[in-house]
């Protein structure tokens, strides 16, 4: 803090306050403060504090000063404002701010307990706190509030966190403040962490990764050498035009896809049909078959999406996102007990680290699994009298027992093999050996991700979230209202306040979108897009996202700002990659 400067008492007797300056080169802002001037650092290396806990005795205490640390920002404030120079420095302060592992807050109901809610790890409170206190009033009175708040949920991080992680990426979302982001960046503090037996195998095959709850999970596949920090980009990055084969590869042949990192729940007990008959809002599948379904908050939004697969008759499956396990976990355990005197015993199991995933997709699928299914007539086990789309069998790969589900994230003939996490590797290598034959190509998270909006498949955490209810999504195939479930009535009565839909755009030649853009109609913005990508189908962006119910038609036209420019897109049909689903229930 420095004394008065005189250039700025003489500059304020004719304006209004100065504006705050951020220098994102020199990591720090400058404001002002009675006649002189407030610098603020974001430094390089600051070292966490108190990572076993704030001691009793520490009230507003400061640390000792360490000028030398933040003489580069003071200097750069010198050099964007010269009379600055001639200022003294009446004070210094080294004190603690608060910081979570992502930097977002921690608000809403904690884990594990009734009527206890957090506001807590603030990194900016003054530009937070009227907001904060605005949505958690609605959420303690309303049961919810009227945006999405689950990035800022405290059951976004599960039980693997441990001191040393959160003080590490606490370390690191800091000196992030002011650096340069890319919409395809993925940091690197405390990773790996949590990791598949077969990531080191992945790793060896080019797999760039991701970071999703802790786990390690391949966003793409590239060449030896290529370097995933390189390549981020506002526009297409360097990693585009493998991800692009990847999509082609389920599109024309077949690809494999680990997707370990779901989230697994056993449900089972004398309660628990009628309970999940309750907790969400599509019908129950019959023994052996799935239902793609969703529970429902207070306010009648989606609260989280399931593939349920019943397993005997009181016996379920369930699978969810993978980025919101404890999230997950701790709604489906509250809303059990609060209904376990109505429907009885319900037991609920978290088997998420219990069993691997890997998803094979793509037409000659069933030629590659057939090639290694262990049964009498491996000819006909997996066809569609045997094994038919939207139905669960337990098979044989080999010597490896898997829970097989015919569905497929990418629209494509496919299957999801739920396998013992220790027989991972097994797995992967009688697929791998298995797969020459057939042009097998390992595939990543984001040519995943095209190839979902190319059939209009809603994502939690995008297109599905805590501010929209299953109906505004357009999922009336997933909703039985001849059934009583939670949320139904709040539902009912918010009805169409925007509806979601899938576009085509002619965007730049260089770029796509990733979500989050803003869509416009005559020079109004009128809607945006929660999801975006490359259509290889298309050979085109792809986006989906909410417009007003009236313009959500096939044949409408609008604009996608994308990087400061408005592009033409349209309105298409639902599902707009065979929307018949001729390819998910090919017979072979």
């Amino acid at each position: 803090m420095t004394d008065a400067d005189p250039a700025l008492v003489e500059w304020r007797k004719e304006n209004p306050e100065h504006p705050v300056i951020r220098d994102a080169d020199a990591q720090s802002y400058v404001r002002e403060e009675r006649g002189g001037w407030i610098l603020g650092v974001y430094e390089k290396h600051a070292p966490a504090c108190f990572e076993h806990g704030v001691p009793d005795s520490f009230r507003a205490d400061l640390f000792p000063l360490d000028l030398e640390r933040i003489e580069d920002q003071y200097m750069a404030m010198i050099h964007r404002m010269p009379s600055c120079e001639e200022s003294g420095l009446k004070d210094d302060f080294n004190g603690p701010i608060c910081y979570t592992p992502d930097g977002n807050p921690l608000v809403g109901p904690a884990p594990g307990l009734r009527n206890m809610w957090l506001a807590e790890g603030f990194s900016f409170g003054i530009t937070a706190a009227g907001g904060t206190g605005y949505y958690l009033a609605q959420m303690m009175v309303d049961g919810e509030a009227e945006i999405d708040m689950a990035s800022l949920d405290p059951k976004r991080y599960g039980d693997w966190m441990t001191t040393e992680y959160a003080a590490r990426k606490n370390e690191e979302c800091y000196e992030h403040v002011y650096v340069l982001h890319h919409p395809d960046e993925e940091r690197e503090a405390c990773r790996p962490l949590r990791t598949t037996p077969s990531y080191d195998r992945m790793k060896a095959r080019g797999a760039q990764f991701g970071f999703v709850n802790g786990w390690e999970r391949p966003n793409y596949f590239a060449p030896e050498g290529f370097s995933d920090h390189d390549s981020r980009s506002f526009r297409r990055g360097g990693w585009w035009e493998y991800a692009v084969e990847e999509a082609k590869a389920i599109r024309e042949g077949v690809g494999m896809i680990d997707a370990s990192a779901f989230t697994k729940h056993r449900v089972k007990g004398p309660g628990a049909t009628a309970f999940l008959d309750w907790f969400t809002c599509n019908k129950l599948p019959s023994v052996g078959r799935i239902n793609l379904t969703y529970a429902l908050t207070d306010a009648g939004t989606t609260r989280t999406e399931y593939t349920i697969v019943r397993e005997a008759t009181d016996e379920y499956y369930l699978v969810s996102a993978g980025a919101w396990t404890a999230y997950d976990a701790d709604y489906l355990r509250k809303a059990a007990a609060d209904k376990a005197g109505e429907f009885g015993y319900i037991e609920i199991q978290d088997v998420t680290t219990q069993y691997g995933v890997f998803a094979v997709a793509g037409p000659k699928s069933r030629d590659l699994l057939r090639d290694i299914i262990n049964d009498p007539s491996p000819e006909t086990a997996l066809s569609n009298k045997r094994f038919p789309w939207l139905t669960s069998r337990n098979i044989e790969l080999g010597m490896c027992p898997v829970h097989a589900i015919r569905v497929a994230y990418t629209g494509e003939l496919g299957w999801e093999l739920h396998h013992p996490i220790e027989m991972q590797n097994y797995l992967f290598d009688l697929i791998e050996k298995a797969g020459e034959e057939h042009g097998l190509k390992l595939v990543g998270a984001r040519a995943q991700n095209w190839l979902r909006q190319e059939k209009s498949y809603r994502a939690f955490g995008t297109e599905l979230g805590r501010d929209a209810t299953p109906a505004e999504a357009d999922l009336p195939r997933f909703i039985d209202p001849s059934k009583d479930f939670h949320g139904k009535a709040a539902m009912e009565v918010t009805g169409i306040r925007a509806k979601c839909c899938t576009l085509l755009v002619d965007g730049p030649a260089d770029a796509d979108p990733w979500g989050r853009e803003a869509l416009f109609l005559d020079g109004k913005k009128v809607g945006r897009l929660t999801s975006g990508g490359y259509s290889v189908h298309f050979e085109k962006s792809i986006g989906m996202g909410y417009l007003p119910p009236e313009l959500a038609v096939a044949g409408q036209k609008v604009q996608v700002k994308m990087l400061g420019g408005l592009w033409d897109a349209e309105v298409t049909v639902d599902s707009p990659y065979d929307p018949k689903n001729a390819s998910i229930r090919v017979d072979g």
